[in-house]
């Protein structure tokens, strides 16, 4: 059965995802990536692995791990933003599948994943972390890894009103409550600045609970780092740089003894 909430906001992102194109083909033609060198750094080398982007929007980072040699498969709950992705796809000649699907509630076809790639505003839409963290913990294959990078709870939280002048726009702590009010600088492209955007549900999970939602389904914490973004945090001046504006967590799947014996043999 479809989540109320995820059906809700794969409606409005339908509506704004004509506005977020990514980069143009030809970014990627050229040899672009949108991944960071801490992205690429955690994952290592991908080149004939299986990898699962988790909420891929318009493909962008599909590709950019695509091109690194792997085979990548990008799930997003748009149609929009999918026929975008498609259409990149195609026109760079960069192979990868899409699939239209809920990541709460993935196909049970989709297993086996060397990593599994959250990135930038992905756990925010998961209303219930725990079990999120349980089914996308079954996908990997022994050893995979998950990779979630992502904006800084703090950031979220906190809106800019002038050089060294913050207030607090959200609750840190909401979790599995919906955010009440969200800054316009933290709504998505396509909705930023528009007063006829539609609404979304968004959550606020502290990297603490991702972190023990991952270790609750039963993967060892293999990376976790906090990183500042000064031009996040536009117009607070020199301050700004000490703040936490990203993070990024990677969790893996122990190699089993039994999976060990079995590749002895």
């Amino acid at each position: 059965m479809p989540n109320s909430v995820t059906e809700a906001n794969r409606a409005s992102w339908n509506q704004i995802h004509h506005a977020r194109p990514g980069e143009p083909a030809s970014y990627f033609v050229a040899g672009g990536t949108t991944l960071s060198p801490e992205e690429l750094a955690a994952a290592g080398d991908v080149s004939g692995r299986r990898v699962l982007q988790l909420a891929c929007s318009c493909g962008d980072e599909v590709l950019s791990w695509a091109q690194l040699g792997a085979a990548v498969t990008g799930v997003d709950i748009s149609e929009v933003a999918l026929e975008l992705a498609v259409a990149k796809s195609t026109a760079t000649g960069i192979p990868a599948e899409f699939i239209r699907a809920d990541m709460t509630a993935l196909p049970e076809s989709l297993t086996d994943f060397d990593l599994i790639y959250l990135s930038w505003g992905a756990i925010c839409w998961v209303p219930d972390l725990t079990a999120f963290a349980g089914s996308i913990a079954t996908r990997l294959a022994p050893g995979g890894s998950i990779l979630i990078a992502d904006h800084h709870p703090v950031w979220e939280i906190l809106s800019v009103q002038g050089p060294n002048h913050l207030s607090v726009s959200s609750d840190y702590f909401a979790r599995s409550t919906p955010l009440a009010t969200v800054d316009n600088a933290k709504r998505p492209v396509g909705a930023r600045d528009n007063p006829d955007a539609p609404t979304f549900a968004a959550f606020i999970w502290p990297p603490s609970d991702v972190i023990t939602a991952l270790l609750a389904a039963g993967l060892t914490l293999t990376r976790f780092q906090e990183s500042a973004e000064a031009e996040m945090y536009e117009g607070l001046g020199s301050t700004a740089a000490q703040l936490p504006a990203t993070y990024l967590i990677q969790a893996t799947r122990n190699v089993s003894h039994e999976t060990l014996r079995e590749a002895d043999r």
